[in-house]
Order: structure tokens, then C-alpha cells, then sequence
């Protein structure tokens, strides 16, 4: 099967799998954990496919080489970033919305606020 075959029947399936997800969600009116956790993983899939899929003459990095890595590692440091934004705005949105924070988004906060430098200080002494 060729690479545009393949590509094809990867975004049929996906754009089939995530409009059964959204009907179910619409017809059932209950959006549930696994519903939302099946739009992201078709989402991971479907940039990630798109991101390190090759054909035989094309000269897009690999995950493997050296600058697969560097964008593998600087768009974990923007992620990391971006998530910690977005925690704290649903803190405040919640401050706002119900007169008081929420403790699990609040603790989990302090947690993303911490585990970046405690992962470094972890990667350091393993390189001594």
C-alpha cells in the first residue's frame, strides 16, 4: 500500500473515530472521563503521525536524531509551560466562577510548579 493510502485510511479512521465520539457525547448528552480521554489520544495520534510520519525521499527528522530530540525536548518545555498556565487560569476562572478555589486543582498546581525543577536536579546528579 502506498504512503498516500496509508495517510488517507489513518485520517478516515481517526475523523470517523472522533465524529462517533462527539455523536455519543451529543446523543447520550453525557460527557464523560473516557470520551474525553478518546478525543485526546485521537489527537496525539493524529499530530504525532504527522509530525515523524516519513516517505522514502522526504528529509523530515526522526524522533531518533539529534534534532528530533531537540524538537522533542523543546516542545515538552513549551507544553510544560503552556499547562501551567492554563492550571492557574482555571484556578482563577474557578475563584471567580464559584467564590472559592478548588484544592485539587490547587495542589496540583504547586505540584506542576515543582516537579520540572526536582526532574532537573534528578537528570544533574545522574550525569555526575
Amino acid at each position: 500500500m502506498s504512503k498516500q493510502k496509508k495517510t488517507l485510511l489513518f485520517l478516515v479512521t481517526i475523523v470517523a473515530l472522533a465524529i462517533l465520539t462527539v455523536i455519543s457525547m451529543v446523543i447520550e448528552n453525557i460527557v464523560t472521563f473516557f470520551s474525553i480521554v478518546q478525543l485526546a489520544i485521537l489527537l496525539i495520534m493524529f499530530f504525532s503521525y504527522f509530525t515523524w510520519a516519513r516517505t522514502t525521499e522526504d528529509e523530515r527528522p526522526v524522533p531518533d536524531d539529534e534534532l528530533g530530540q531537540k524538537i522533542t525536548t523543546e516542545s515538552g518545555l513549551i507544553s510544560y509551560k503552556i499547562l501551567i498556565v492554563l492550571i492557574f487560569g482555571f484556578i482563577c476562572l474557578d475563584q471567580w466562577i464559584h467564590g472559592s478555589a478548588n484544592l485539587l486543582l490547587i495542589v496540583l498546581f504547586a505540584i506542576a510548579l515543582v516537579i520540572l525543577p526536582i526532574i532537573e536536579f534528578i537528570k544533574a546528579r545522574s550525569y555526575r
